[in-house]
């Protein structure tokens, strides 16, 4: 077990200088706001930053929350990046893009801190669980706040880190208050390695203003940790000396109380320790924080003299970019096995090999072939390695072991999380979430931690990863098991959207959603999932953001998502036995949207309808049918239709949901209303704008 010696008290005492200067200089910056959002300063917990991350090699792993900044510095992040980061300035570390909670040193193995109460823990297991994946010794860290011991997601975390036995290494910062309110008044259980006893963690709990004795404990937890074992606790009895923010009025305080903590400051008492055992005398210790001060005036006048971000430098990190994709531009045509397409293969002749499949075994396969090309693949979910509910899992776990293909327990949140951090260090999981309908459980993470983190952190996390779920009525499970929640998700920027309507499609989309470098939702209809199609032994992958135009017409625009896709081609057939010709679309994916192919087909046909099985109120169909109004305005002849499921839950009663689902019969009839539109008189749309332009020209 490592113990304090000369040299390693001189540097803890320098860092938790540097990191009491950097903190004291930031409130005086604020008051004139030079710094900009919530600060949260750390003054007073400057010692477990120190004594943790000093033991710490670069590729070991650190998570932080919304106190960051002391974790950082201590962790090897420039206090000059630090500072221009807070003051919103492209040198900072993040390129002005998170700010003072949401720090990240990716080459320094600090993963970044989040605005997210408890929001980096399930992160942290995930990293940790790389590590494992890769064989190698690194340890994660992850440090957090007594208020985040009462969210549900440390629990799931605890126990997930402890039935995996993760190497990862939890320090809870205790201060006895979470924001403005003491801990007596949030739990009955005071302190958190009592919490955490009935999930079989190893704990300790140490005064957070004793460095060495924190440096002590942290040691031995690192190198056990290093030997394969974990999960551990390391509870640090702390205070915060300055507010939960800056200008928080503090009214919570109690000044006996408060003068006692000043007595057992954590960097006085680690200077008095060196100078007692003859490791420092007074002068050198003045210098130290001498030199602290001026290391951190240096940061300032580095940070003012960083220029601000030019304006529209935000968009290019809300991706990480694609590369090795399939050539840009629509897919016209039927696709080989489309089960509703009619007409000749777009390329003719025989066509490669096919076989018959279901929409489900065309996911298996899809994972399989993935996880025999990139052992980086793994599937994380609730009973993934017995095949899930509807076995499209089955058979993984027996081909590539339990090590790549992980049942978890039922965490949404945490199982969302663990797959974020493992993505952030380097794999790609494919994590399954049974119906979209507890998407609800992990929204935090997949919108909060996943969509945010490339663009946060200035370009240097990526997040690989896709969350596979189900949506759709029709199998009489009720209004919890059966919605279609896609408009949810296809609302946050920094997410990716994917909705399959054929075995083919699934099949070669699934493939380049797990070669993104970004967060892509997967949103399977289970209605498809036993249609068989015939599917070629070797399919393409298919271009995310890429439109397939599955028949074509001049008169009307169809424009379906998934189940949809089927009843839109149905329709199209009986509208032209009546002698109406439409075009069928299928966006294929909803972030990206090809509005390029949608928008086209508008202006040459005059006419849209727009279907999906979503509720129509609020539904992704909204947002269509505006963009192909922006786009296509001048070329329409009769407003755009909507078709979608009615503003009501969905219901269980057979004859109910079967009236509740729209369907072929609902997309005929909206096509038939706008190619029989009849603008009523005196209200048909001007032909020219005020300026005289002709729109149809």
């Amino acid at each position: 077990m490592r113990t304090l010696d000369p040299q390693t008290a001189a540097d803890l005492l320098r860092t938790t200088w540097r990191i009491r200067c950097f903190e004291e200089r930031v409130a005086a910056l604020k008051r004139t706001l030079q710094v900009h959002g919530l600060i949260h300063l750390s003054v007073g917990g400057e010692g477990v930053a120190a004594a943790v991350c000093a033991q710490l090699r670069d590729e070991d792993v650190v998570y932080s929350g919304h106190r960051a900044h002391g974790h950082a510095i201590a962790k090897g992040a420039p206090t000059e990046r630090v500072m221009a980061e807070l003051m919103g300035r492209v040198d900072g570390l993040c390129r002005g893009l998170g700010g003072s909670m949401h720090l990240v040193d990716r080459d320094r193995g600090f993963f970044g801190a989040t605005g997210v109460v408890g929001g980096n823990l399930p992160l942290a297991l995930g990293n940790a669980l790389a590590a494992r994946v890769r064989a190698g010794d690194e340890v994660t860290v992850v440090f957090f706040g007594d208020g985040a011991v009462q969210a549900g997601h440390f629990h799931e975390s605890v126990n997930l880190a402890a039935l995996w036995r993760l190497p990862v290494i939890f320090v809870c910062e205790n201060n006895g208050v979470a924001e403005f309110t003491s801990r007596s008044e949030h739990t009955t259980v005071e302190l958190v390695s009592d919490v955490v006893a009935p999930y079989g963690l190893q704990r300790e709990t140490v005064a957070g203003s004793d460095v060495p004795a924190i440096f002590e404990a942290f040691g031995a937890f690192l190198e056990r940790a290093r030997a394969g074992n974990g999960p551990f606790l390391l509870e640090c009895l702390t205070h915060r000396r300055r507010g939960h923010y800056e200008g928080d009025p503090e009214r919570y305080r109690d000044p006996v109380a408060e003068e006692e903590w000043r007595r057992r400051d954590p960097v006085a008492r680690l200077q008095a320790h060196a100078i007692e055992n003859g490791w420092l005398d007074p002068g050198s210790a003045g210098a130290i924080e001498r030199e602290a001060q001026a290391e951190i005036e240096r940061a300032v006048r580095f940070a003012r003299e960083s220029p601000y971000p030019e304006p529209g430098a935000a968009e290019p990190f809300v991706y990480a970019l694609a590369v090795g994709c399939p050539e840009k531009g629509p897919h016209t045509g039927p696709y080989l096995g489309h089960p509703s397409a009619t007409g000749a293969r777009p390329h003719g002749g025989a066509g490669p090999p096919e076989s018959e499949v279901t929409f489900v075994r065309a996911i298996n396969d899809a994972l399989a072939r993935a996880m025999r090309a990139d052992e980086r693949v793994i599937v994380i979910g609730e009973d993934v390695a017995e095949g899930g509910p509807y076995m499209a899992t089955a058979g993984l776990a027996d081909e590539f072991g339990r090590d790549r293909v992980l049942n978890t327990p039922i965490s949404e949140g945490a199982v969302c999380g663990v797959a974020i951090g493992a993505a952030q260090a380097g794999l790609r999981p494919v994590v399954e979430i049974m119906f979209i309908d507890f998407i609800t459980l992990a929204l935090d993470q997949l919108v909060n931690q996943a969509a945010k983190a490339h663009f946060m952190s200035g370009g240097q996390l990526s997040v690989p990863m896709v969350l596979r779920t189900t949506c759709g009525a029709g199998s009489r499970s009720g209004a919890q098991h059966s919605q279609s929640l896609e408009a949810w998700v296809a609302h946050v920027p920094g997410l990716k959207v994917v909705m399959p309507s054929s075995a083919a499609d699934a099949t070669g989309l699934l493939a380049s959603a797990i070669a993104d470098p970004n967060p892509v939702v997967f949103v399977e209809n289970r209605a498809l999932y036993f249609r068989r199609e015939q599917l070629p032994e070797a399919p393409e992958r298919l271009q995310l953001g890429r439109a397939h135009t599955l028949r074509f017409g001049a008169d009307i625009t169809i424009v379906a998502t998934s189940r949809l896709v089927g009843d839109a081609l149905e329709a199209a057939d009986r509208l032209a036995a009546g002698g109406v010709q439409a075009e069928v679309i299928d966006p294929r994916t909803l972030l990206p949207l090809d509005l390029e192919t949608i928008a086209g087909s508008v202006r040459r046909t005059g006419r849209a309808v727009v279907a999906h099985e979503a509720v129509t109120l609020g539904g992704f169909g909204a947002e269509l049918a505006a963009q192909i109004q922006d786009a296509a305005l001048d070329r329409l002849e009769a407003p755009i239709q909507r078709v979608g499921a009615p503003f009501t839950p969905v219901p269980v009663s057979p004859p109910l949901e079967d009236a509740y689902r729209p369907g072929a019969g609902e997309i005929y009839a909206a096509a038939r209303s706008a190619i029989e539109w009849d603008w009523p008189e005196g209200k048909e749309p001007p032909l020219t704008t005020a300026g005289g332009r002709d729109f149809r020209s």
